[in-house]
């Protein structure tokens, strides 16, 4: 059995290798953070107030890491996203999966403090981490449904910038707007959201209130709304977490034009990025499609699990 204790800054650097080499094995990856040394610095970096205070780790008998996990609260919503838990164990172990139980359990536990105030608790992990499967089972975590996670790179990214600069707008959407607006359009927006996304972690009214991190793109036909899309710019990445579009205009490349759209202003805003990212829901048939047609491949498939302790 390892040694829990709360993290130190000198812990960095083997944590930062620890998690690096664990998210190259589906069977260890965790969604929230990179694949890559930078992107997961920079996820860790914007732990507030900083990484440590937020991070438990396992050790050795000569003090080397060997497990690790994160907490982030977002206090306004009450929820706690759990990045990890990470634990390494020697190949070929007879007992690793015992070992990486006990492990995880530990530093669940020794994070307990860190998840005082919150009624929310998430997991999110590889569809292929059954070792996180078995932990979320156990702390009474359900699972919802798995999404897949669609890159485009290369060629195709390069056609969808070009697509912009060469090809004029189609389709019922008259005008493209970038939040903050008008009043109207931005209660529009979020009542969209909700109805699309019910169960989110970013409801509507949060969404349109100026998100310091999200870059919001609308649709529009004269004073009505007809979808919006939302995303960010990761070090390594955009990421586009959200897109919806009204039943009655879907079909008539609404969507295509917002996701292009929104790539073209995170690029404006952020400057480039080698490939562009979106999450969609198993069963999500409309978004696949869409996705399907600009070129997006499937890159991984996560699922999240969710607690709620306090209920």
């Amino acid at each position: 059995m390892y040694d829990i204790r709360p993290a130190a800054q000198d812990d960095l650097d083997a944590v930062l290798a620890l998690v690096l080499r664990l998210q190259a094995d589906d069977a260890h990856h965790i969604g929230y953070l990179g694949e890559t040394l930078g992107d997961i610095s920079a996820e860790l970096a914007e732990f507030e107030p900083d990484w440590a205070s937020c991070t438990v780790v396992a050790t050795d008998d000569s003090g080397g890491v060997r497990g690790a996990l994160s907490v982030e609260v977002d206090t306004d919503a009450r929820r706690a996203y759990l990045h990890g838990p990470f634990v390494d164990v020697p190949v070929n172990h007879p007992a690793g999966s015992r070992i990486w139980d006990q492990t995880a359990d530990a530093l669940y536990a020794a994070a307990e403090p860190l998840l005082d105030g919150t009624s929310d608790r998430e997991l999110l992990g590889h569809t292929g981490h059954r070792r996180l499967a078995a932990f979320a089972e156990r702390h009474r975590f359900a699972a919802a449904r798995p999404c897949g996670i669609h890159v485009l790179d290369g060629d195709g990214l390069r056609g969808l910038l070009l697509r912009e600069a060469s090809c004029p707008r189609t389709g019922p959407a008259r005008e493209m707007r970038v939040l903050p607006t008008d009043r109207a359009v931005h209660e529009a927006v979020a009542v969209l959201h909700d109805r699309c996304f019910p169960r989110t972690h970013l409801p509507g009214r949060r969404l349109v209130d100026g998100s310091r991190e999200h870059t919001v793109v609308v649709a529009m036909d004269g004073d009505r709304v007809l979808g919006y899309a939302s995303g960010k710019a990761e070090p390594g990445e955009f990421y586009l977490d959200f897109v919806a579009v009204e039943p009655d205009v879907r079909g008539q490349g609404v969507g295509a034009a917002l996701v292009t759209e929104l790539v073209w202003k995170l690029a404006e805003k952020s400057g480039a990025r080698p490939q562009v990212a979106a999450a969609i829901l198993a069963g999500n048939r409309s978004s696949q499609r869409l996705f399907d047609r600009l070129g997006f491949r499937l890159h991984l498939e996560l699922v999240a699990y969710r607690a709620r302790p306090a209920a």
